[in-house]
């Protein structure tokens, strides 16, 4: 050993530990990589649920559009030879309510959401539009005049529908649950006046989410 220089070399059997530095570079190169690779695996899912509420808000300014133009009625509410879609509701098919609205919709992709792999969205409110180009389930009883009231969601309700039906029935304080279809027992809800509530309920934690007067039943198409 020469003078002034100290032997480095540990005694045999003898571990040698990580300094501060190169734990803090350590955790530095760990932070990068998850840095990089998070974006991949998270953004998709959270751009595409997005997209959906963006949808949903669009068709509820699209609604009150249309009722404004029509005496404060959705097209629910107003006969064929009117403009609206009055005569459809008993059959329980969605796209010819939002076929009358096209002008307010401009464009049929918004019925899509992008979580839906079991869809595609439709080009054109002509050809080839009908109720499996559409993600969402309408109230066909909905009204104008209640904002509160519950206008159109995701279609992958858990809940039950009527035997041989289109529809799901709902009353007041009715609790909406979802399947794993679309976003995973989670869901999104549109209101009368307009308003979205992103993952409105999730299952596991199911709460009231219809709200009506006593007495009252209200019907869920499902495209």
């Amino acid at each position: 050993m020469r003078a002034g220089v100290m032997d480095e070399r540990l005694p045999p059997g003898t571990k040698r530990a990580l300094t501060i530095l190169e734990v803090l570079m350590s955790l530095a190169v760990l932070a990068l990589l998850l840095a990089l690779l998070l974006p991949s695996v998270s953004q998709q899912p959270i751009s595409s649920r997005l997209s959906c509420v963006n949808n949903l808000k669009q068709v509820g300014l699209a609604f009150r559009t249309w009722a404004i133009d029509n005496d404060e009625h959705f097209q629910m509410q107003v006969s064929i030879t009117n403009g609206g879609a009055m005569e459809f509701v008993g059959t329980g098919q969605v796209f010819p309510h939002f076929q009358v609205m096209s002008n307010e919709l401009s464009t049929p992709k918004i019925l899509f959401c992008p979580n839906d792999v079991q869809r595609t969205n439709a080009t054109s409110f002509n050809s080839g539009f009908n109720d499996q180009k559409i993600s969402y389930f309408l109230n066909v009883d909905a009204i104008p005049d209640n904002g509160s009231n519950l206008l159109c969601g995701d279609r992958n309700l858990t809940n039950q529908r009527w035997t041989g039906s289109r529809f799901v029935s709902v009353s007041n304080g009715t609790a909406i649950g979802w399947t794993k279809e679309v976003h995973s027992k989670r869901g999104n809800l549109c209101f009368g006046d307009g308003q979205v509530e992103l993952d409105a309920v999730r299952n596991g934690s199911p709460r009231s989410i219809v709200r009506l007067p006593e007495g009252v039943t209200n019907r869920l198409a499902i495209p």
